[in-house]
């Protein structure tokens, strides 16, 4: 199983991050995986049936809401 990365070493506000809806190819869960860049997303352990490989994008990317 992958490394599970705790967020509380990405606490700087600015690091670039990317939202997005994902899919398990798996078990077909769909969430909205919140990842700093960079980070792969056969890394990404799905929610579900927690196995790691089977994530793929939707294409769906969830932009920043302005207040």
């Amino acid at each position: 199983m992958s490394e599970v990365k705790d967020f509380n070493d990405y606490k700087d506000e600015h690091t670039p991050h990317i939202v997005q809806e994902v899919v398990c190819l798996s078990c077909l869960k769909r969430w909205i995986a919140v990842r700093p860049q960079g980070t792969l997303l056969k890394d990404l352990v799905c929610p579900k049936c927690e196995k790691s490989g089977y994530t793929i994008a939707t294409g769906q990317e969830i932009d920043e809401v302005d207040e």
